[in-house]
């Protein structure tokens, strides 16, 4: 294998990210009417409100994470874990490809989150119902903070960066080019929020490192609303549409599906190592894939048809990718499962919190003990801006 690149090193890591640049195109919209509300986004808009949550205080950043594995990544989720290659990897090459895999995981996560905070302001801006811009207002915080909390995970955990996969680059370019403001909400809320669903999902339950379990936790709650988000913008206007303009968004989907299913591959990992084709083959035909496409599509596809976005086009594409049967998906009742583990996951959460927070309790006192044992100056005595005793 080829030595890999010092990857502690700034300018190795802005080299692996890159950059993106992409023109931005649409219009303003603002509503003065400020007295027709549309109710379902005023509940969303309250549960934005409420449910915001600080990256710093919620989670302990102090944790120690493993570092060769620093997410806790399950070897399943290596894409080319069973592969031959992998059975003839000493276990030390082993510890770099699951750190390489974090690393490269979360990139596609940072960077994703990046484009969907841009994407998120265009919605914003040309929106024409103020409730509607009330809520991606919340949602600009969500992603502005998903974009922190992935940076520091790569920055202080990891220790490296991937750039974005092309494909997902290709897709967001799209949308930002185009004017018409729903492209971005098919892209971002409809296609890649699904996707993060899917995956912080199996990562809040699945991960070993508590840091990122209680990460995906948080991401996994907001990617519900967001999701949500998308499908009320999108399900009432496209019935104005026409045919044509209906048909431009189908195209746009298929392709982001197929994007989804076949070209958001890890092979940046293998060319960095030196692995070569093998790995990319191995990658490719992977279970770890097959799962991916399987939790992705479970959730996209409902989506596609409750927005009105299912027509004959979209579903002949489905079936050539093999994932039309998910249209079927009981979508109300993995609603309930998601809430359901969302909250007994931020549950144990919070359990975790108030242990560290006994326990920094408990410290404080024993020291407390220890300075009034030992007689030392000021013992026993309380501070001097203390409040006199009653």
């Amino acid at each position: 294998m080829t030595t890999v690149p010092d990857f502690t090193r700034p300018e190795v890591l802005t080299a692996l990210a890159g950059e993106w640049i992409v023109p931005v195109q649409g219009n303003a919209v603002i509503s003065w009417d400020y007295d027709t509300r549309n109710e379902r986004m005023v509940r969303l808009y309250g549960q934005g409100k409420q449910r915001q949550w600080n990256m710093s205080d919620e989670l302990d950043w102090d944790h120690e994470v493993d570092p060769d594995n620093p997410l806790g990544l399950p070897d399943d989720f290596i894409s080319i874990a069973h592969s031959d290659l992998w059975q003839r990897l000493p276990e030390s090459e082993r510890a770099v490809v699951r750190r390489h895999s974090c690393g490269w995981l979360y990139s596609q996560f940072l960077h994703a989150e990046q484009a969907a905070l841009v994407g998120v302001g265009k919605i914003l801006v040309a929106v024409d119902e103020l409730d509607s811009k009330l809520y991606a207002a919340t949602q600009i915080v969500d992603e502005a903070r998903h974009v922190e909390g992935f940076n520091r995970f790569l920055h202080t955990k990891i220790g490296l960066r991937y750039g974005l996969s092309p494909s997902i680059s290709a897709m967001f370019e799209h949308a930002m080019a185009e004017p018409r403001w729903d492209f971005a909400v098919l892209a971002a809320h409809i296609l890649i929020e699904n996707m993060g669903l899917a995956t912080f999902g199996q990562h809040r339950e699945r991960l070993m490192d508590p840091l990122a379990r209680s990460f995906s936790a948080y991401v996994a709650r907001d990617e519900a609303r967001h999701v949500a988000f998308g499908r009320l913008l999108l399900r009432d206007y496209y019935t104005q549409l026409s045919e044509p303009e209906i048909r431009e968004r189908e195209d746009f989907v298929v392709e982001g599906c197929w994007a989804l299913r076949d070209r958001y591959v890890d092979d940046d990992i293998w060319n960095v190592l030196g692995y070569g084709e093998e790995a990319v083959k191995a990658a490719r035909r992977s279970p770890a894939k097959r799962e991916f496409r399987r939790l992705v599509f479970m959730r996209i596809v409902p989506g596609l048809k409750e927005i009105g976005m299912f027509g004959p086009r979209v579903q002949e594409g489905l079936k050539r990718m093999g994932v039309l049967g998910f249209q079927d998906v009981d979508e109300v009742a993995l609603r309930e499962l998601d809430d359901k583990a969302a909250v007994e996951a931020l549950t144990r959460n919070d359990l975790a919190a108030r242990r560290r927070d006994i326990a920094q309790h408990v410290a404080l006192g024993k020291a407390a003990e220890d300075g009034s044992a030992e007689g030392g100056p000021g013992a026993g005595k309380a501070p001097a801006d203390a409040p006199a005793a009653p």
